[in-house]
């Protein structure tokens, strides 16, 4: 172009410009808008403490009730619970509800419900109450990996939170989230944002030593205070502008009280747990809020403090009012999701992962009724429970999984060692402070599943002033574990006592003998059973103590016994709801080897209900001699306490026997009335009854009368009474007995 023709172009150009800016068009248009001010992202972390992080209720109710909701959380431990709790969708009300509803006692001292067991593991319960044990195998002694089973803890958690597929991100809950746990292995902190909301709070609370470690991805994974106590890095690495941290610290042992090794276990390791804390506090800049709760006079421990541990979560927040009515002035309000019915999914198949030697079918019978019907986390920890109870497991958990459209409910039935048996420790002790006081330490063995229907070997020792050995092969024949046969043996020492009429000691003689039975029968489910069987065996007892007509008494032992029992008591020894019942039939043979032909026939029925705190529990029992002699190893004995309480154990001894109890019993419900931490009762029993000889001999006008008052507590040992007990003809007598009573 000619340079004259590329002036005139630009000039034109710039006179068009000019015009265009000069217009009363553009001088009419708006000037662009600014950008909003982007608003802070706020993240809430909860510290971990144990029964401490109860108080982050509070701290959250407050925050609610100031207009503030996080944009995120983050929780370690215990503040993982009640954070990943808040972040599904709970509000704070809701939140102080869930934990009040918690069976604390029952997450931390766990048994499967009564009415899961199996009819044989109801009878096992009630004849070796003992609940300590270790398990064995051909390694030797196998200690646990946490002091406590997470069963119930699991069963809790999922209970919480609504049924659903594992969730791709933490991002999609109500509020997003991350829990915080511990690799063991290497120490560092592993960040929990995916997966099933349940599992990640339960890795997260995997104190050690108490509960068992958790398997995620490869990583065996602790609790996730040993390395992020308050994790305000994780918060910060989810893009949060402001970070609100709750604070829960552990008080540090005085040196004047670190006296035994298991305080300085537990001061070293809140020291390394303060060591991460002070770290992630101190990244805390000025925009940030640290609330640290007072929780001096509190212990770790102290689950059932929850109203006065939420107060306090609740005082310290309030104690920045402050500061968070400026971060209110900027936020949305509050809008809470619908509370509405939430979307289950549809179960459309089932797959079991069962490590252990029980059959697959047995499983499957008891989950596969869920197939077809929408995910219900209630019914689903009701058939797992059912599972545990059949003994062998470690953990019985389960997950969701997609495939093919459709909705999986996989349920793990983890056997961790699944040739190790189990041996339960009992403690024994009867006194009556008055001629008798007899002790024992026993040991109940149940070896692991021989096969798939669940077989087993079960044996039993007592060594004191009762003396044991006793052992059981149980065979079940199908996989229902329906019909099943026993081979038993047993050798016994023990002393019997003979009384006058006025309850002195005249005499007493050491028995020993020993029996052995073959047995067979059908259990219906797990209320009741049928049994037939023989029992041969022969024994002698020997005068040691007093004056009796005879130095010697052989016994001998050639017997056909048909029984039946029915059981759904919810506890054998402190029912609050239930029927126990059973019948039993006795044929003597001289020519098996008996020491006379004789018949007898006995009965027994109680129940149980409660209202409230008070239970009543009544019950009857009668014996009798049908034909022939009964033998003197043979005769119904009475006496003891609840039966006929006052006169000493057994004094009582005929061929017909009759008693009845009636027995009132409160439970003490605060926590100053309980005995390092079991709950206590009290009550009292009105009692009737007696032994004679012969038919004409009864006459209902002379049945004694008797009663006693008790304080009584469940333990790990079994059941402790101290009581006191009176019975007509001025005979009285205290008590004490715990553990199996022999």
């Amino acid at each position: 172009m000619p340079p004259n023709a590329r002036f005139l172009t630009l000039a034109l150009g710039a006179l068009v410009a000019a015009a265009y800016l000069a217009s009363p068009a553009r001088a009419q248009e708006a000037p662009l808008p600014e950008e909003a001010p982007h608003p802070p992202k706020i993240a809430l972390v909860l510290s971990g403490g144990g029964a401490l992080g109860i108080a982050h209720v509070g701290a959250i109710q407050e925050l609610e009730r100031l207009g503030i909701r996080p944009d995120m959380i983050v929780g370690t431990s215990m503040g993982a619970v009640i954070g990943g709790l808040y972040a599904s969708g709970m509000d704070g009300a809701e939140l102080e509800a869930a934990v009040n509803d918690v069976d604390w006692s029952g997450v931390f001292t766990p048994q499967a419900d009564r009415d899961k067991l199996t009819f044989r593991q109801k009878q096992q319960q009630a004849d070796f109450p003992g609940t300590a044990s270790l398990g064995v195998s051909a390694a030797g002694i196998l200690l646990p990996t946490g002091a406590v089973p997470d069963q119930a803890l699991m069963k809790e958690l999922r209970r919480l939170t609504p049924a659903r597929t594992n969730l791709e991100n933490f991002d999609s809950l109500e509020i997003p989230f991350r829990a915080v746990a511990t690799d063991i292995a290497s120490g560092e902190a592993v960040v929990l944002s995916s997966g099933e909301l349940p599992m990640a709070m339960r890795a997260s609370i995997s104190l050690p030593g108490v509960f068992p470690a958790v398997r995620h991805k490869g990583k065996l994974l602790v609790d996730g205070g040993l390395a992020a106590n308050v994790p305000i890095k994780v918060a910060r690495d989810m893009g949060a502008d402001i970070v609100i941290a709750v604070w829960t610290p552990s008080e540090l042992i005085p040196e004047e009280k670190i006296g035994s090794v298991v305080d300085v276990l537990a001061q070293t390791v809140s020291l390394l747990i303060l060591t991460n804390e002070r770290a992630e506090i101190a990244s805390l800049t000025g925009k940030d809020l640290l609330v640290r709760i007072d929780t001096s006079g509190f212990n770790p421990t102290a689950f059932t403090d929850s109203d006065e541990l939420i107060e306090a979560g609740r005082a310290a927040m309030q104690a920045e009012t402050g500061r968070l009515e400026t971060l209110a002035a900027s936020r949305p309000a509050i809008v809470y999701a619908d509370k509405g019915e939430t979307d289950r999914p549809v179960i459309g198949f089932l797959r079991i992962e069962n490590s252990s030697r029980l059959d697959q079918s047995l499983l499957e019978g008891k989950v596969m009724d869920l197939v077809g019907k929408p995910a219900d986390t209630a019914e689903i920890e009701e058939a797992l429970d059912r599972i545990y109870a059949l003994g062998p497991f470690e953990r019985v958990d389960y997950a969701f999984e997609e495939q093919d459209g459709q909705t999986g409910l996989v349920v793990r039935a983890e056997d961790a060692i699944p040739d190790a048996g189990r041996v339960r420790f009992g403690l024994i002790v009867e006194n009556d402070f008055n001629t008798e006081s007899d002790a024992a330490i026993s040991l109940d063995f149940r070896s692991p599943a021989l096969d798939s229907f669940g077989s087993e070997i079960q044996a039993r020792a007592t060594l004191g002033d009762f003396n044991e050995i006793a052992a059981e092969y149980f065979r079940l024949l199908d996989s229902r574990q329906s019909w099943f046969s026993s081979v038993r043996g047993e050798v016994q020492n023990r002393p019997v006592n003979v009384y006058s009429s006025r309850g002195f000691k005249e005499a007493g003689y050491d028995l020993t003998y020993g029996l052995a039975g073959v047995d067979a029968g059908y259990q219906f489910g797990n209320v009741g059973e049928l049994r037939l069987g023989i029992e041969v065996g022969a024994g002698r007892a020997k005068l040691n103590e007093g004056f009796a007509p005879l130095a010697e008494i052989d016994i001998e032992i050639g017997r056909l016994i048909a029984s039946g029992a029915y059981d759904t008591l919810d506890d054998p020894f402190f029912p609050l709801e239930g029927v126990r019942a059973g019948a039993r039939y006795v044929q003597g043979f001289e020519a098996i080897g008996d020491t006379a032909d004789f018949q007898t026939f006995s009965a027994s029925a109680l129940t149980a209900r409660s209202f409230g705190p008070n239970t009543l529990i009544a019950s009857l029992a009668a014996g009798q001699r049908i034909d022939g002699d009964a033998p003197l190893d043979a005769l119904y004995r009475i006496g003891g306490l609840f039966s006929l309480s006052g006169f000493r154990k057994e004094e009582l001894a005929g061929e017909n026997y009759f008693a009845s109890q009636l027995i009132f019993r409160r439970r003490l419900l605060g926590d100053s009335e309980q005995l390092f931490g079991v709950p206590l009762y009290v009550g009292g029993s009105a009692e009737l009854g007696d032994v004679w000889q012969q038919d004409r001999d009864f006459k209902t006008g002379e049945l004694r009368f008797g009663g006693s008052v008790f304080l009584a507590a469940s333990t790990a040992f079994g059941p402790i009474y101290l009581a006191f007990g009176r019975s007509e003809g001025g005979r009285q007598s205290a008590y004490l007995l715990i553990g199996r009573t022999f």
